[in-house]
């Protein structure tokens, strides 16, 4: 008998362990084959370390709902130490298909280093770049925080060593601002202030109504006291007992989530989120956008295969304002702006590129980068200003030829009423028609007075330039005059001449012929 209640015993053991629940609040879905309680206790604890970090960075309140995800965050909580070991991914968070995945024991509370990575994943995706010290220092205070249902703190000491000194220097300063009660009230500011412009001073100024050395002074004095306590913070009014649903799931999609995080990030199903956009298509990576509509790499993917450079912007833009703190995704769409010749909008995405950069390093390539756009830039002005200038000057030509055309439909116009009853306007012959000879026309460049005749120099409309003789001005023909006029030397201005010459070449003066008919028109 005593067999037998042993064997009940361990068959109900058995089918506990493999009874897999999972608890949600916001982001968090813990999975879970540890129990209940132990459950309940790690997704109160990560959602009240979500609401106090959302409290500082300025995300709770005044219609802000607190920070969110681009991923789900999948915790899988194990019973067990050795359970645990046969499936830890080996590094805090890894990728999954269509989640974020982290695991870990229901019987120990979660480390440190598990904390900071949160925190840091947190502010990645919701708060505007800092300076790295100020976000490395954020997330070793937010490793130290204690949470009791809803009594929440922050701030209890490091043990020593954990970090080095220039590190635990800024922990210490982030310590004291977010403890000490002069402080602790306006730490929001400072930070909402180091996001918007990543200027010490003016965040120190805004929000403390000191001066960085100030701070600094202050901070020096705190460290040799070395009194580094917790002091509590508000928490998340819930009830962990009611307010985290559950759901038992199949062992089907806890085995998945077993490979999952066996291929440690390296590979997806190919129908998730994640597997759409290993594909590169155009079609999955529609799909992935629908499949995950928070995520920004599908939309940058998407502008990879654009042809079209509006197409190609408007991807652009969509994956920047869903990761914005991308420096790639940024630089992406300020390098097509230019290459639309939108250089005032290539300018605003290369300074948020800038702002975006996360070290000196990457910031110091994108401000190369945006020097060259400058350059391109002024080359684009000046192109410009030289086709507006070529363009007014053709539509100054076009107005002119359309009123000499005015000009000479209206000359038409009289004429046809002079001549109204005089049998019709007939067309004048033209005035070269008689005496038979070769005709130039064109304007009179020069006049050379030689011993005797005179050479005239005709550059020809549309042609090269004749020189002709007139032998004597007496028996020179004029028409429409009593006689021609030439002085010596370059005409200034040019006039315009028709004439009609004998074709007799003179070797010694260089002529063509001899000027017959001559008319300045």
């Amino acid at each position: 008998m005593k067999s037998l209640v042993v064997g009940i015993v361990l068959a109900v053991s058995g089918s506990a362990a493999d009874r897999w629940i999972e608890y949600r609040i916001g982001p968090f879905h813990v999975i879970s084959n540890a129990g209940d309680k132990a459950a309940r206790e790690k997704l109160n604890q990560i959602e009240q370390f979500r609401y106090a970090l959302g409290t500082e960075l300025g995300k709770i309140g005044m219609g802000k709902d607190g920070l969110v995800t681009v991923w789900p965050i999948d915790l899988v909580l194990f019973a067990s130490q050795r359970e645990y070991l046969a499936h830890a991914p080996g590094k805090p968070f890894i990728e999954g298909g269509s989640a974020t995945l982290s695991a870990w024991t229901g019987d120990t509370a979660l480390p440190r280093e598990w904390l900071r990575a949160l925190a840091r994943l947190l502010i990645d995706e919701n708060a505007g770049r800092m300076p790295d010290a100020i976000e490395t220092a954020l997330c070793d205070l937010f490793s130290t925080i204690k949470v009791n249902n809803t009594k929440v703190s922050l701030g209890a000491p490091l043990p020593e060593g954990e970090l080095q000194k220039d590190r635990m220097r800024a922990w210490a300063k982030m310590q004291m601002l977010a403890t000490l009660p002069d402080y602790s009230g306006k730490l929001r500011v400072y930070l909402n202030n180091m996001q918007q412009n990543g200027d010490e001073a003016v965040a120190v100024r805004n929000a403390f109504d000191l001066t960085p050395a100030k701070i600094e002074v202050q901070l020096d004095a705190y460290i040799r006291a070395g009194k580094f306590e917790a002091a509590p913070v508000g928490g998340e009014p819930l009830d962990p007992n009611r307010d985290f649903p559950e759901k038992v799931l199949d062992m089907a999609v806890v085995q998945g989530l077993f490979a999952e995080l066996a291929a440690g990030g390296k590979n997806f199903p190919p129908d998730s989120a994640r597997g759409l956009v290993e594909k590169d298509t155009r079609a999955a990576l529609e799909l992935a956008i629908k499949a995950n509509p928070r995520w920004g790499e599908p939309h940058f993917r998407l502008a990879a295969l654009e042809t079209n450079s509006i197409g190609k912007i408007k991807d652009l833009k969509e994956a920047a304002a869903l990761d914005p703190r991308n420096a790639s995704y940024w630089q992406g769409l300020a390098e097509a702006q230019a290459a639309a010749n939108l250089y005032d909008d290539a300018a605003k995405s290369w300074s948020q590129a800038e702002h975006a950069a996360a070290d000196e390093a990457e910031r110091a390539r994108i401000h190369i980068a945006k020097m060259a756009l400058d350059a391109a830039r002024a080359d684009f002005t000046e192109a410009e200003k030289k086709r507006r200038a070529e363009e007014a000057a053709h539509d100054l030509e076009r107005v002119k030829r359309a009123a000499a055309a005015e000009v000479h439909a209206a000359e038409a116009a009289a004429n046809a009423r002079l001549n109204a009853g005089k049998g019709g306007y007939q067309k004048p012959v033209e005035w070269w028609d008689d005496p038979s000879g070769e005709k130039v026309e064109g304007k009179l460049t020069r006049v050379d007075c030689l011993n005797g005749p005179l050479r005239l120099t005709i550059q020809k409309d549309g042609g090269a330039a004749v020189k002709v003789a007139v032998r004597d001005l007496k028996k020179l023909t004029v028409n429409g005059a009593n006689e021609a006029r030439f002085g010596c030397g370059v005409a200034k201005p040019a006039r315009k001449i028709r004439l009609v010459y004998e074709a007799k070449p003179d070797a010694k003066l260089g002529t063509l012929g001899d000027v017959l008919v001559v008319e300045f028109p």
